[in-house]
């Protein structure tokens, strides 16, 4: 177009020219002009982006966190269950409850508790009320009387009469152990006292173990109730999670269970049975040397 109108001065000039090139250059003018005020926008006029708003996590009411509890008491009673799990209708029997809806309804939070219903859901099922209520200590830990030495637990195992006794050792060099009683298959009591059966204990240390001895002669040979008595060696972290009562004993106890009968065999102090030179390959050296201490405390005790 340009060119055409270079070419043509003439026309140019004409009025017919002048009003079309003054079109022309006013359009490239306003074109120019518009892209010089798009590159100098105030970027800072523009309104920032508003912040999402972020939803508030509502904290749970005191009924939630018992609610919470009761169906954590449920999950940890068919840890490792893969078949005859416990449910809300058989739990709800077992508490002799009019309707299962009793339970289901404060495992859902519809319904508030009573006091009364918690302790009856605890000594029921051997959970801790003070956890069940606050959170407070452990599901399975409880308040019975420590006794230093084990033959003090004599008079509450046989008020107690328990369907089973295991002697739960610690498979370590120290090897700690302690009791814990089967009242139901639903229902445990963990005596939360240990005792370490090696040589590697002290005065009062040699003391109990001669105490460890004592008590299962008494309740295998004097009360008759070896039939009842089992035992279990755990690795330090099961051992643990079950002394503290964060595990529910049956758990171990009830699938695939596996006596380890480290109790009798220690009675065994002077190698009578057929199978003491296992002894030591079973439950180590340290093992041997509290025999040889339990033997001493007897030797001690018939001289004085």
């Amino acid at each position: 177009m340009l060119d055409y109108i270079i070419e043509n001065k003439e026309w140019l000039f004409s009025g017919v020219g002048v009003v079309i090139v003054t079109f022309i250059l006013s359009t490239l003018f306003r074109s120019k002009s518009q892209d010089k005020k798009t590159d100098s926008i105030d970027v800072s006029a523009i309104p920032p982006q508003s912040t999402p708003h972020v939803k508030e996590i509502k904290e749970d009411t005191e009924v939630e966190k018992v609610a919470k509890r009761f169906k954590k008491t449920l999950e940890l009673m068919n840890e490792g269950r893969d078949y005859s799990k416990f449910t809300i209708p058989q739990l709800a029997q077992i508490m002799k409850l009019h309707k299962i809806s009793e339970l289901e309804n404060v495992f859902t939070g519809q319904e508030e508790p009573t006091f009364d219903f918690i302790e009856h859901y605890s000594n029921t099922f051997g959970v801790n009320k003070k956890w069940l209520t606050e959170g407070k200590s452990s599901p399975y830990s409880n308040d019975f009387r420590i006794h230093s030495d084990p033959i003090g637990y004599l008079s509450e195992i046989t008020e107690l009469n328990p369907e089973g006794i295991y002697f739960i050792r610690e498979n370590t060099d120290t090897s700690a152990a302690f009791i814990l009683l089967k009242l139901t298959k639903w229902k445990y009591v963990i005596f939360d006292r240990t005792w370490h059966i090696s040589d590697e204990v002290g005065a009062g240390g040699q003391r109990q173990l001669y105490s460890f001895y004592k008590l299962v002669k008494e309740l295998r040979d004097k009360l008759r109730l070896h039939t009842k008595c089992w035992g279990l060696t755990l690795d330090k972290k099961e051992f643990s999670a079950l002394l503290n009562g964060n595990v529910f004993p049956g758990s171990h106890l009830d699938n695939g269970f596996s006596e380890d009968p480290w109790w009798d065999d220690l009675t065994d102090i002077n190698h009578g049975y057929p199978i003491a030179e296992n002894y030591e390959k079973w439950h180590g050296k340290s093992f041997i040397k509290a025999q040889e201490i339990i033997k001493w405390q007897l030797a001690e005790r018939k001289a004085s």
